[in-house]
């Protein structure tokens, strides 16, 4: 009996020593950073302009890998069913890789992921196509009261959706919506004036604003977005509408303990480096620097407000 235990002891030492070994040795291999939308969009643009200062501070390299389709869900169900070895991490977007769940589509829960950090805060943008004679937002809730009109966003339940279904309450009209793949391709679709009229991320069109491809019409925040200064907010042009996304990073639940903490330390280090933030005012990024716990109770607030929506104003059938 005597031997048994020392054999079982013996045994369990050397199992909690490799275990500690290959922690401490993490990361001892690349990192991936899976984006689940296409590249040129915004969350690719914004999580690329990180990647740098992430290699720096998790001293390893990360291989950015875009896997798009169904508005996120193909990344997000990726990065959900990944092993949690932290060698597969994700861009985590709220409300895009969220109101899957709640729309019943996804075969994930809210749980299965491990958030790590929120690198960006962004406004939602009510924008016209330079071709149209729409130049305020009373003007398109006057054309959309006078006759149905089609309005592009950027995927189903994506932020620019729910963005506009807070609208539809506030204005008291009813829209139609053509859902994109992510940012990018909605922002092209404006561009060549297929899509006349839509919501977006103000992150993704404030240059055309400023060149004036497209027109900024209203946005989303509390007060009006250093992006487009002269743009009033949905409240200032008379509809009670403030809804705001987030864009941070996670990774698969389960993470073994020393390597989640290995990896909530770099992104807040990589968050907080000098050359990141000065590299992040030269690109224009809206930063929202959350820390782990912050952008942890921000997604369980978020998600609850969202379920409320959803019984009241669903965004898909």
């Amino acid at each position: 009996m005597r031997l048994t235990k020392t054999l079982y002891g013996l045994a369990s030492a050397i199992a909690l020593f490799s275990a500690g070994q290959a922690a401490a040795e993490y990361p001892e291999r690349p990192v991936t950073l899976v984006i689940g939308y296409p590249a040129g969009g915004g969350t690719d643009i914004q999580s690329r302009a990180l990647v740098p200062y992430l290699e720096k501070h998790l001293g390893t390299s990360v291989i950015v890998e875009n896997r798009e389709g169904a508005g996120g869900l193909i990344g997000a169900t990726y990065i959900a069913n990944s092993k949690p070895d932290g060698y597969t991490i994700g861009a985590l977007n709220f409300p895009s890789m969220y109101s899957p769940i709640i729309q019943g589509n996804a075969t994930y829960k809210a749980d299965a992921f491990t958030p790590l950090a929120n690198q960006i805060g962004g406004d939602l943008a009510l924008t016209v196509n330079k071709a149209s004679p729409i130049k305020t937002a009373k003007e398109f809730v006057d054309a959309a009261k006078a006759s149905p009109v089609v309005v592009g966003v950027t995927g189903v339940g994506h932020p620019s959706q729910i963005t506009a279904l807070l609208f539809e309450d506030a204005a008291g009209v009813k829209l139609n919506f053509v859902p994109f793949n992510g940012g990018g391709p909605a922002r092209l679709a404006m561009l060549g004036n297929h899509v006349t009229l839509g919501f977006m991320n103000l992150n993704e069109v404030f240059a055309d604003n400023r060149s004036g491809a497209l027109r900024v019409l209203a946005t989303s925040g509390a007060e009006r977005s250093p992006l487009s200064p002269d743009v009033p907010t949905f409240k200032e042009a008379g509809y009670d509408v403030q809804f705001s996304l987030l864009a941070g990073f996670g990774a698969p639940k389960d993470l073994p303990p020393e390597v989640e903490a290995k990896l909530v330390d770099a992104f807040q280090k990589a968050l907080s480096d000098p050359d990141y933030l000065a590299d992040a005012k030269k690109r224009e990024l809206t930063t929202l620097p959350l820390t782990q716990a912050e952008f942890s109770e921000a997604l369980e607030k978020g998600n609850a407000n969202l379920a409320e929506l959803w019984k009241t104003k669903p965004w898909t059938k």
